[in-house]
């Protein structure tokens, strides 16, 4: 019997051991021809559908997130508490170019649900080579690590046509530093939502934003149970 996972982190250091420096392939098999994928999208995507399943083989109670349309993907399950999780896969030969969130999306979920901003990133960057691809990255992240400073705006993040898009990981790859903590991720999203008009601002202040997630976390069990440092 699998001895169950206790924490995301024993969850990283075990797939680290198993993962890191290991040779991985997706064979497609045509009229019983079989070729190896070397595409990106089909890389990470079948990583990102395997690695729930391993997850589960080593014990995790992992359930999707129900509301399919939101981030994270996926509710880790714990003796006497839940966090939410998303895995995340990468071209290590390439800077991320995945998303972390929509920001209008994220600027609402995150009041709404606090939990959200506590949650963990599993992150797995791979490089495709002639047999397939080799995993050269695994960590565990939070989403103040995860994310940082842009070169434009306070986030790193995607604008289209004058709006902002989605939000952007740092280059992990090349060590591009993340925010120090979760008030200077909160501050930083703060101060981009000033930068840009939206019906949001009226509804929702972005100062208000601020100073009432900041208050509701000093009382929430889950960044005491992660040990958050909230001032």
């Amino acid at each position: 019997m699998v001895e169950k996972i206790k924490t995301l982190e024993e969850l990283a250091t075990v797939l680290d051991k198993e993962l890191k420096n290991k040779q991985g392939s997706i064979m497609v098999y045509l009229d019983g021809v079989p070729k190896i994928s070397h595409t990106n999208d089909i890389i990470g995507n079948c990583l990102q559908e395997w690695l729930p399943a391993r997850f589960i083989d080593l014990g995790l109670d992992l359930e999707p997130n129900p509301h399919t349309q939101e981030f994270p993907d996926f509710i880790a399950h714990f003796d006497n508490y839940t966090i939410p999780m998303d895995i995340k896969c990468w071209n290590y030969d390439r800077s991320p170019a995945f998303d972390i969130a929509n920001f209008d999306s994220f600027y609402k979920e995150t009041y709404e649900k606090p939990d959200k901003l506590l949650g963990k990133y599993l992150v797995l960057g791979y490089s495709p080579n002639k047999h397939g691809f080799l995993i050269k990255y695994v960590g565990l992240k939070s989403l103040w690590e995860l994310m940082g400073p842009g070169k434009n705006y306070p986030i790193k993040l995607q604008v289209k046509r004058g709006n902002p898009y989605a939000i952007r990981p740092i280059n992990i790859k090349n060590y591009s530093k993340g925010f120090d903590n979760i008030y200077s991720l909160l501050q930083a999203v703060r101060d981009t939502r000033k930068l840009f008009s939206s019906p949001l601002i009226d509804e929702l202040p972005p100062d208000k934003w601020y100073t009432d997630i900041v208050n509701g976390l000093k009382d929430n069990p889950l960044a005491k149970i992660e040990n958050i440092d909230l001032k």
